[in-house]
C-alpha cells in the first residue's frame, strides 16, 4: 500500500510537467500586420524630403590624412583606417555652408598630408557631408634637455652655501 500512495503524487507531478513544457514550447503565431511593421521600418515614407529628419542621428567620424582636396567643389579625400576591417580606405567628404571649421576658418587652409577629423552624415544621393571638419595641429615639439656639468647649489646640513659640481 505504501508503494500506491507514492506512485499516485509522482504521476500527477509529471503530468504538470508534461504539460507545463507543453504550453511554454508551443510557437506564438506571427501577427498579420508584422511584416507590414517589419517593412515600413526598413523603407520610411517621408513626404516632401529627401531624406528623413532621424536621418541625421547617424553621425559618422573618421580620423585620417588629407590625400587630395578641391576647393572649387568644396571636397576633401581623406585616408583612414577602417577598425572594423583593419583596412586603410579613402572616403570622398563634402563640405557645404552649414560645415562647422574648428582650428581653420575654411577649406582653403588645408593642404595634402594634414590630419583631420570629421563628423559626417550621408546624405540620400550618397555623399558623405561633413557637419564639423577639425585640422588637427601637431602639439609643439619640446626642445630635448641636454644635461651638462654646472654648478649646483645643494643644501647640506650646515653648509647650505656651498657649491657642488653635479649634472
Amino acid at each position: 500500500m505504501g508503494r500506491k500512495n507514492l506512485l499516485i503524487p509522482v504521476i500527477i507531478v509529471s503530468l504538470i510537467f508534461i504539460a507545463a513544457k507543453a504550453v511554454l514550447c508551443q510557437e506564438v503565431a506571427p501577427r498579420a500586420d508584422a511584416a507590414e511593421d517589419a517593412i515600413e521600418a526598413q523603407n520610411p515614407v517621408t513626404e516632401g524630403a529627401a531624406v528623413p529628419e532621424d536621418k541625421e542621428s547617424e553621425t559618422q567620424w573618421i580620423y585620417g590624412d588629407v590625400i587630395n582636396l578641391d576647393p572649387q567643389n568644396k571636397t576633401i579625400l581623406v585616408k583612414t583606417l577602417d577598425y572594423e576591417t583593419d583596412q586603410e580606405k579613402e572616403i570622398n567628404i563634402t563640405t557645404d555652408e552649414k560645415t562647422a571649421f574648428e582650428n581653420i576658418k575654411s577649406l582653403d587652409e588645408i593642404k595634402p598630408n594634414d590630419t583631420v577629423s570629421v563628423d559626417y552624415i550621408v546624405t540620400a544621393d550618397g555623399k558623405n557631408l561633413a557637419k564639423n571638419l577639425s585640422l588637427e595641429k601637431p602639439e609643439a615639439q619640446v626642445a630635448p634637455i641636454i644635461e651638462t656639468p654646472e654648478t649646483v647649489t645643494m643644501p647640506e646640513a650646515g653648509h647650505s652655501d656651498k657649491p657642488v659640481t653635479g649634472y
